[in-house]
């Protein structure tokens, strides 16, 4: 893989499915084209990758979610994101989607549906409280 980053035939490489933390840092140390990109599964049962995330923001390295809404049917029920969602006019996943971007967080989100797309890039029209983003992370 990273004999195609240096011909040119890719710009950057990622990692998936990296919930080890030593896993993450032995490639990153060893590897000459370092990941841009680490793409994890976001639920509880990994603590939401706290150190994962954290590891990433220390070295640059961009952190993508995925399996963000299936994952967590509580997050988006609980009272504190409901509140919120009605605040601003918009679906608890739109909240939550808006806190993920603005902790540094990028979620994967897929649908065939045209509503859904425009509802997954209505989440840049708004922008929460710094308050608002503490109360989403006690959550997590």
């Amino acid at each position: 893989m990273e004999a195609i980053v240096e011909r040119g035939g890719a710009r950057q490489l990622g990692i998936s499915n990296r919930y080890a933390l030593a896993q993450l840092d032995r490639l990153y140390r060893k590897a000459g084209v370092k990941p841009a990109v680490v793409q994890n599964r976001f639920h509880a049962k990994t603590g939401y990758d706290r150190d994962i995330r954290a590891f990433c923001r220390l070295h640059g390295v961009h952190y993508q979610s995925f399996w963000t809404l299936t994952a967590n049917p509580g997050v988006l029920a609980h009272d504190a994101l409901q509140s919120l969602a009605a605040n601003y006019g918009r679906t608890p996943a739109q909240g939550f989607f808006r806190n993920l971007t603005q902790i540094d967080i990028i979620p994967l989100t897929g649908t065939s549906s045209q509503t859904h797309m425009r509802d997954d890039l209505a989440i840049f029209e708004f922008e929460l409280t710094q308050s608002e983003c503490d109360a989403v992370a006690t959550l997590l």
